[in-house]
């Protein structure tokens, strides 16, 4: 079995334009004489590898403690995009069980393939984007996604990761109520046991 760790770090990864950078802060130094190192950070949920919740967007949305946590770890797939993800892409992937779509390279979703992954069965969409959407639809895509509880993973890191089926562990911490979290994303890429 190989691990894939598809997580940004945090201090050195994306933020969104207009978003603070996350920032560590010595609260207690061994070197300064303290007998334990102990820090504080601050940063905006939306930073690195994160999960978006409905409550980002949808006023009275679930927040990321109240998200399924079974849509957040499962069987996926990742596919190439760059540029536009339109319904053509989406629509021959709907309907044959697939529930989390990870999209490699710098691809985003159309207005259209964002109403297709909400009327489907599809629990998980990520992107390595920072945000799902793009330019003046980026709001809309969130929307329409949240509305149905999609679950909203961005900023992944899946140059070194081939096309192909997976296992995905990218769980949020439980920040209550909060819109967001970072999380740990992992893909596990593992053959069956024989019969």
């Amino acid at each position: 079995m190989r691990i894939y760790d598809i997580s940004q770090e945090i201090f050195s990864g994306a933020i969104f334009k207009g978003d603070p950078v996350p920032a560590p802060t010595p609260l207690h130094l061994i070197k300064n004489g303290s007998p334990y190192n102990l820090s504080s950070v601050s940063m905006s949920l939306h930073s690195a590898t994160h999960i978006d919740a409905p409550s980002h967007y949808i006023e009275d949305g679930l927040s990321v403690d109240q998200i399924s946590l079974e849509s957040c770890i499962g069987p996926c797939m990742v596919l190439s995009a760059n540029g536009p993800i339109d319904e053509g892409l989406i629509s021959p992937l709907l309907g044959r069980g697939t529930k989390r779509l990870l999209f490699k390279g710098k691809g985003w979703l159309t207005l259209k393939a964002a109403r297709a992954l909400s009327e489907s069965e599809v629990v998980l969409v990520g992107t390595e984007s920072q945000t799902v959407g793009h330019a003046a639809q980026i709001d809309e895509v969130h929307c329409i996604l949240l509305e149905k509880n999609l679950v909203i993973l961005e900023g992944l890191v899946l140059q070194d990761v081939p096309e192909g089926n997976y296992y995905l562990a990218a769980l949020p911490l439980k920040f209550g109520g909060m819109d967001g979290s970072p999380c740990r994303a992992v893909l596990l890429d593992y053959l069956p046991a024989l019969d």
